[in-house]
């Protein structure tokens, strides 16, 4: 099974709607990762290519974004966000937890070029730095197609699967993770703050617009460290979590775990 971003990339890639009589409009571009340059963006930004890319198809809790840029044109963005609380981070982390954010959305253009997606993930991961986080925590939804390669291919550690949680089925057939439900209890649009509720509040406001909550499925659960080698050698100390080999693409993935 193919992953759900490779398939849009390789239909948009297909898609001669996305080309003018004089070429396509990254046909010019320097495509080189080498001149390729990572900043910081804005929501807005940042949403023009998860929105079209990204298998949940959502902006999630994005809190930080950063883009990718070859030649001034976006072509990938890489979100990090607070989904799951501190719960999650204390278990992987009890003494560090407030340096550890989830990686919750990221989606490269069909354009760019092999190496892309690493390149962004590991650049935005050293930049976040700066935000006083070290450690990222992200998730591989075998629903996808997901086996976590981007991950892989950035040294990440591999921390088994995840307990199945809580899933919902929005009005129109989407499936969505329901830790997105806390994401809307929030509406912090150009900076201001519209509403703000419970998440009870908020998953009794989507059951009665036609929302079906169910059990969900486990997903594959990574790991990033990054820092100086001191600190990075004391959060390795200090992780949690049991360390596993890279699960691969047509190999069944390990049983799910008792406990979270």
């Amino acid at each position: 099974m193919k992953a759900h971003q490779r398939v849009i990339r390789e239909k948009e890639a297909e898609n001669e709607s996305t080309k003018t009589l004089f070429g396509a409009y990254w046909d010019g571009l320097n495509l080189s990762l080498r001149d390729a340059t990572v900043q910081p963006i804005d929501y807005r930004t940042a949403s023009t290519i998860i929105l079209q890319y990204e298998w949940l198809g959502t902006m999630g809790t994005t809190e930080f974004a950063y883009g990718m840029y070859f030649d001034g044109t976006l072509g990938g963005v890489v979100c990090f966000g607070r989904t799951a609380g501190t719960n999650v981070y204390k278990s992987a982390f009890p003494g560090s937890y407030g340096s550890v954010i989830t990686l919750n959305r990221g989606a490269c253009a069909h354009w760019t070029p092999l190496g892309s997606a690493s390149k962004l993930i590991s650049k935005a991961c050293n930049m976040m730095r700066a935000n006083g986080y070290n450690a990222f925590i992200s998730y591989a939804d075998s629903q996808a197609g997901e086996i976590g390669t981007v991950y892989q291919a950035c040294n990440w550690l591999f921390c088994g699967q995840t307990s199945p949680t809580e899933q919902f089925k929005t009005p129109d057939g989407r499936v969505r993770d329901a830790r997105l439900v806390h994401a809307y209890t929030r509406d912090r649009r150009f900076g201001t703050l519209r509403y703000k509720r419970s998440r009870k509040e908020q998953k009794q406001i989507m059951i009665e617009a036609g929302a079906q909550f169910f059990k969900g499925h486990a997903k594959g659960r990574y790991v990033g460290i990054y820092g100086s080698h001191k600190q990075k050698r004391e959060l390795m100390d200090e992780l949690q979590w049991d360390i596993q080999g890279y699960p691969k693409r047509g190999i069944p993935e390990p049983p799910i775990p008792h406990s979270s």
